[in-house]
């Protein structure tokens, strides 16, 4: 009988790289929040996840470590993209009164889409297309707005439509390298912006 000690691949190695950097941002997110490195590191999760798949497939693998693979990718998903971006955003909510709830609504709504999200793609068996935008690119447009002054009432723009945008019924192309290519270029674009604000950087 095999552990999931034994599933430990080096595969898997960005994958776990996204993991650690959204629970950085969320680390970042706790007590006194620091926004820049909160955002830089949800950029860097999600650069990670971009090619996470192309990294994998260049090793040999059994067909059960790639579905532990393709396993993994959902589930680290949901917390980089679903968990971590709430709790970013979730720290500039205010802390009382009508807006508090609501922006805890919108917060609840993007939770769920990103679920939900997740497992319609699990299943989905269009393969030339995405319906909604993918997880990852709702985590990159909540990170960006982190860089758009907000009022604290109004903070919970990004979650609300980022959860709308993942569950309409919206056909995106699947990119090729050149829209993999741009992915990647937004998100380390917001990175390097981040870490331009944090103290200390020298950049």
């Amino acid at each position: 009988m095999n552990a999931p000690l034994h599933d430990l691949h080096v595969s898997n190695l960005l994958t776990y790289g996204s993991l650690a950097a959204a629970l950085t941002a969320v680390a970042a997110s706790v007590g006194t929040p620091n926004v820049a490195i909160a955002g830089c590191a949800l950029a860097i999760a999600a650069i990670a996840d971009a090619f996470d798949g192309r990294f994998a497939r260049t090793f040999r693998r059994t067909p059960r470590q790639a579905r532990i693979g393709h396993e993994l990718d959902s589930l680290v998903d949901a917390v980089t993209f679903g968990l971590a971006p709430v709790v970013v955003v979730g720290s500039r909510f205010v802390t009382s009164g009508p807006a508090a709830g609501l922006s805890w609504l919108a917060a609840g709504c993007y939770a769920l889409a990103v679920v939900t999200r997740l497992a319609f793609y699990n299943v989905q068996e269009e393969e030339s297309r995405f319906v909604g935008i993918p997880t990852p690119a709702a985590g990159l447009l909540c990170c960006t707005s982190l860089l758009i002054p907000t009022p604290a009432a109004a903070a919970a723009w990004p979650l609300a439509v980022a959860a709308v945008l993942m569950v309409a019924p919206l056909p995106i192309p699947r990119p090729g390298a050149r829209g993999l290519s741009l992915f990647a270029a937004w998100a380390a674009s917001l990175a390097i912006a981040f870490a331009t604000l944090i103290p200390g950087s020298g950049l």
